[in-house]
């Protein structure tokens, strides 16, 4: 097959790290690695999103700050990346893919011209959280080639416009995360729970449970982890580590994942933590049902629900051979069916599907 030219098209430039951007430049060094030609384009402007800053002077801090470039992702240096005003013909070039993902981005894809190759926007979250959900489920009916990350998303894609979109499911770095220490070999009264300020990300529901189990397990070892500085109000006992160099170790340190999230995608740190070993709870979102089947590879929870939570985070505490059962299961399950060189061929085939067309 020949090799193809693939623009990628981020909504943003992206100055932390972020499951969806990383993401796309998982696919960006996937696809280059294949030998496809493959460019990143980082938007300033977006569809039906106001700003009263002008694009020269965001352009301008940016460049200062030199992140065109990802600093927290190793984009391989023979894609380019770059930092355009907008999506338009003036500053996207000719190719043969253009691929872009969040809503908005959709309606500025569409309106390429057909020398900026077929389309195809990757949908990684129903993404109506700023309350424009008539924009955001007409963004599913454009012309374009819709794929989407799980499959509760699939479902909800097709009930909106009438059509089956792809699923490419996500896939976890092997080579990064894997399972180091065997789940019988680690401290049973252990869990590591990603820390977020995103209201989304459940974590005030999180830390309220953490403190019912820290009262009753004076053992417990409970490390956070996430892109903000330590929270000033964490009590000392609890570890928390800002953008950690050291991610598979802390998750091969921990006998227990926990996510309470009230929304995703498809949540890459469950999965992740599933990988190197972790028994996950989690809770009963369809960001983590691919991967999450209850009492078989994790334990379910109901979003919001402390006392839900705090019981089978417990009884993971209190049963050794359940935990690492559960473990075990999760673990097989990441490594076999969610992996990149499956995701990438399926993204690929579906290029030169639509290019055939």
């Amino acid at each position: 097959m020949k090799a193809l030219r693939i623009n990628i098209i981020l909504p943003f430039p992206v100055t932390k790290p972020v499951g969806g951007p990383k993401i796309m430049y998982e696919y960006a060094n996937r696809l280059s690695e294949r030998g496809h030609q493959v460019a990143v384009f980082h938007s300033l402007k977006r569809p039906f999103k106001k700003s009263a800053t002008p694009l020269w002077y965001k352009q301008f801090i940016y460049v200062l700050r030199g992140v065109a470039r990802p600093k927290w992702f190793e984009l391989k240096k023979q894609i380019s990346s770059v930092i355009v005003p907008e999506i338009t013909d003036k500053y996207i070039p000719d190719a043969d893919i253009t691929l872009s993902t969040w809503w908005q981005m959709t309606y500025a894809i569409d309106k390429l011209s057909v020398s900026k190759g077929k389309k195809f926007n990757l949908i990684q979250d129903y993404e109506n959280w700023g309350g424009e959900d008539e924009k955001v489920d007409n963004s599913f009916r454009l012309p374009v080639n819709h794929l989407v990350i799980a499959k509760y998303l699939q479902k909800l894609v097709e009930e909106k416009s009438g059509t089956v979109p792809e699923h490419i499911p996500n896939a976890i770095d092997s080579t990064k995360f894997f399972q180091k220490v065997m789940p019988k070999d680690r401290l049973p009264f252990s869990m590591i729970m990603m820390f977020s300020e995103e209201p989304r990300k459940g974590t005030v529901y999180g830390m309220e449970c953490i403190q019912l189990l820290l009262g009753k397990f004076p053992l417990l070892k409970v490390v956070l982890f996430g892109v903000y500085p330590r929270p000033k109000d964490l009590p000392s006992r609890i570890s928390y580590y800002q953008r950690p160099a050291n991610l598979p170790q802390l998750y091969n340190e921990a006998a227990i994942f926990f996510s309470p999230s009230l929304g995703e995608g498809w949540a890459l740190p469950p999965a992740e933590a599933m990988a190197c070993g972790c028994a996950v709870v989690c809770t009963d979102i369809g960001g983590h049902l691919d991967y999450a089947n209850n009492n078989e590879t994790a334990l379910l929870v109901q979003p919001k629900n402390i006392n839900d939570m705090e019981e089978k985070i417990r009884v993971l505490l209190e049963d050794n051979e359940l935990r690492i059962k559960i473990a075990a299961n999760a673990q097989r399950l990441i490594s076999t069916e969610f992996n990149w060189e499956t995701s990438v061929q399926k993204m690929e085939t579906s290029f030169y599907k639509a290019l055939k067309k």
